[in-house]
């Protein structure tokens, strides 16, 4: 790792860490993708692996997790290869282009980085051989009975894209919803509209009225108005003998000021 690099792991909180044997940190995320990507160290596809590498920090920052300032700064040095790889390059003394590859330090840097993770893993296996512990073959696993699948181990990184996925169809399957401003039925235009519906001497049918409103905040605006109605003596209430509760407007006029007296 180059002495440059900050030396701060805070990937994960305490209780969720994941601990190699000796190192971590974003070298060890760059060997994952080169080993899913099937790409030869000598010879990494800047472009893809800098895309990758930036969707798992953003996957990071989705999760909340604090991430380390030695992964902003590899995804740095990323960004500077892929550029220089879409640059021209330099030309010679005898106009040839230079052979001087970009990607040569962090070729170097990943090569090193896998040799001491190789010898820390070959150490590891040493003291678990020393202490007498075995570890149990791993075996196949019959999900119905017939066919076996191989069980294999699942990186960290393998978890976080599976999330990464489940958040991606949870989007997809339960957008925003769609916030509807609430409709507002004041009693004065009910008390407006009752009265134009209103004729002198012709009987109006209270309950069929408020049973037409569009919902419960609109036939209880309208059962206001009729009160409203009733107290300025502008109509007549009366009951038949089958129940229904009958309107009847009196000669009645109102006045500017009554009507403006009407609140809500």
């Amino acid at each position: 790792m180059s002495p440059q690099a900050p030396t701060v792991f805070r990937l994960l909180p305490e209780a969720w860490r994941v601990q190699l044997p000796v190192f971590e940190g974003p070298l060890d995320l760059l060997l994952h993708l080169i080993k899913i990507n099937r790409v030869e160290i000598t010879d990494i596809p800047v472009a893809t692996i800098c895309d990758q590498f930036h969707e798992y920090l953003m996957l990071m920052e989705d999760l909340d997790l604090d991430i380390a300032a030695e992964y902003v700064y590899e995804a740095a040095l990323l960004i500077q290869i892929k550029s220089k790889m879409l640059l021209p390059r330099p030309r010679q003394g005898d106009g040839t282009e230079s052979e001087e590859d970009p990607r040569q330090e962090l070729v170097q840097r990943l090569l090193e980085y896998r040799r001491l993770k190789d010898a820390a893993q070959s150490l590891a296996e040493v003291d678990r051989l020393r202490q007498g512990v075995w570890s149990r073959p791993r075996r196949a696993w019959r999900p119905d009975g017939d066919e076996e699948v191989a069980l294999e181990e699942v990186s960290l990184y393998d978890l976080l894209s599976a999330f990464r996925q489940v958040l991606d169809r949870f989007d997809r399957e339960h957008p925003e919803p769609i916030q509807l401003p609430g409709e507002s039925f004041p009693v004065r235009g009910q008390f407006e509209r009752l009265l134009g519906a209103l004729e002198a001497g012709r009987p109006f049918d209270l309950i069929e009225d408020l049973r037409a409103r569009s919902c419960r905040a609109e036939a209880i605006s309208a059962f206001l108005a009729v009160l409203e109605l009733a107290r300025l003596h502008l109509v007549r209430l009366h009951q038949t003998a089958a129940g229904a509760i009958v309107i009847y407007r009196t000669t009645r006029d109102l006045s500017d000021d009554e009507l403006e007296a009407i609140q809500g």
